[in-house]
């Protein structure tokens, strides 16, 4: 007998060995025992979540010797023989090769004849959304009104190309993802049968790379086990699989997190050089960013699908790192993926990506800020409190700060500063002048000497210069900020 994969030779035979579908099992298992069985069936879902698996199984259980019934006998000739795909009266049709209104006719005049040892005849139509629109047209009718022992099961992953009026004469079930709870306990239940065993790193890595199909994740297995026979490990699975090491992902966030653009860069060079893809790359991270996100937020609920060494070392990372840094990250390089996808230079793309990322590290905190920067941020932020709008138009911080760039304050704030240090009074106040000092503010006598006074006034503009260079200096880091950003 020739060789047997997984995905068939471990498919469930009952409702009972159906994974994470009981919403669907218990409705046609209920439906059985009550006789309240429908002429037509539509099974929507994912692939490998268990539609046809489900359908066959339905087929078995109202044609068993014993039937209807919920719990089909499995040895009796007709449900052998609906498992291995050749009874006369359960006909699986492919939907992509027979879409035409011919091949609907065909069915529609064999439905009209009787059983042949069965009680039903059911048509089983896979992908039935590949069908043309004339053939659905022709299925309309006896889809309605079917002979009595005629039953119609069709599946499809593309519910919404189905007509509506194929959809309103139909029972729906919409078929989930197998969730990893049930997936990886039953692969470890099928292994141990055959003998084969996995490590819960390789299982977690099994489980995640099928996306929820069940057969996705049996195909692997009979990979894995060619690969490296009977005993397969998470190191193995790696290999085999291109996924990228873990180590190396949080050597590029941890250098992205440090500041440390050159290093961050260089690991990337380093993956691409082992032959890892810009876009696997980028993918892998991305994920990697979530899943750390997910850490540091105290969100570790979500991560059941992850490899316990994996969330260990997120936890050895997670000490001191605000999650709202690993969020801007995660934005950064999650945009970057979409570039990546439809551009012509995407390493171009990933590290300019990286070397965004890590400019965050220059942040700096609000208390750095020169005064006059504080006072606008505050303005742009006032409310109009009647129109709920903000008083200060959306350019006029980035204008003012733009003019502070330049001059370091603005030509007002300068001529008052002259004016205080200068001396210059109304008449009436020419007996008293103010001058600043860094305590106090002390009156003075105006009876000083025209020297005191031009010396006073250059000090206090020497002091405002080393003042505005320091503002300078400032402002340039924001704006480098926000370039970076």
């Amino acid at each position: 007998m020739s060789y047997l994969v997984f995905a068939r030779k471990w498919r469930p035979q009952s409702f009972e060995e159906v994974l994470s579908q009981d919403h669907v099992t218990v409705t046609l298992r209920n439906a059985i025992e009550t006789g309240r069985i429908g002429h037509a069936y539509l099974m929507t879902g994912p692939r490998g979540v268990g539609k046809t698996t489900t359908a066959r199984i339905l087929a078995k259980s109202l044609n068993c010797e014993n039937g209807p019934t919920p719990t089909p006998c499995q040895v009796c000739d007709s449900c052998r023989q609906i498992a291995a795909g050749n009874h006369m009266d359960v006909l699986e049709i492919d939907g992509a090769s027979n879409r035409g209104i011919d091949q609907i006719r065909d069915l529609r005049e064999k439905a009209r004849y009787a059983t042949v040892s069965g009680k039903y005849k059911i048509y089983i139509i896979d992908e039935v959304h590949m069908l043309t629109k004339e053939a659905f047209n022709a299925l309309l009718k006896i889809l309605e009104e079917p002979p009595d022992s005629v039953v119609f099961i069709f599946a499809t992953t593309q519910p919404r190309k189905v007509p509506d009026t194929i959809l309103s004469r139909c029972q729906r079930f919409d078929f989930r993802r197998i969730s990893v709870n049930d997936m990886s306990g039953y692969l470890k239940r099928e292994a141990a049968k055959e003998e084969i065993k996995l490590d819960s790193t390789a299982l977690s890595l099994v489980c995640r790379s099928s996306g929820g199909s069940m057969r996705d994740a049996l195909s692997l297995m009979d990979q894995l086990v060619n690969f490296s026979g009977t005993e397969i490990r998470g190191e193995e699975v790696v290999k085999l699989l291109g996924i990228v090491e873990t180590e190396l992902l949080a050597v590029i966030t941890s250098n992205i997190l440090a500041g440390k653009t050159a290093k961050a860069i260089d690991s990337v060079s380093a993956a691409l050089a082992r032959g890892y893809g810009v876009d696997e790359l980028i993918d892998a991270l991305t994920v990697f960013l979530r899943n750390f996100l997910l850490i540091v937020s105290g969100a570790s609920g979500s991560l059941e699908d992850v490899p316990d060494s994996e969330i260990e070392l997120l936890r050895s990372m997670a000490p001191n790192v605000p999650d709202v840094a690993v969020l801007n990250i995660l934005r950064i390089i999650s945009g970057a993926a979409i570039q990546v996808k439809r551009s012509t230079l995407p390493r171009v793309i990933l590290e300019t990506a990286i070397m965004t990322a890590s400019k965050l590290s220059c942040v700096f905190p609000i208390s750095d800020l020169p005064a006059v920067a504080v006072t606008i941020a505050q303005n742009e932020a006032e409310v109009d409190p009647s129109s709920g709008e903000s008083a200060v138009s959306d350019n006029t911080f980035a204008e003012k700060m733009e003019h502070v760039s330049e001059t370091g304050i603005s030509d007002n704030e300068r001529n008052e500063s002259v004016e205080q240090t200068s001396g210059t009074k109304s008449p009436e106040e020419d007996s008293e002048v103010i001058t600043q000092d860094p305590g106090e503010c002390e009156y003075e006598d105006k009876g000083k000497s025209e020297g005191e006074r031009e010396s006073e006034e250059e000090n206090a503009i020497s002091k405002n210069g080393i003042d505005e260079e320091k503002e300078k200096e400032t402002s340039r880091k924001i704006f480098g900020l926000f370039d970076a950003v």
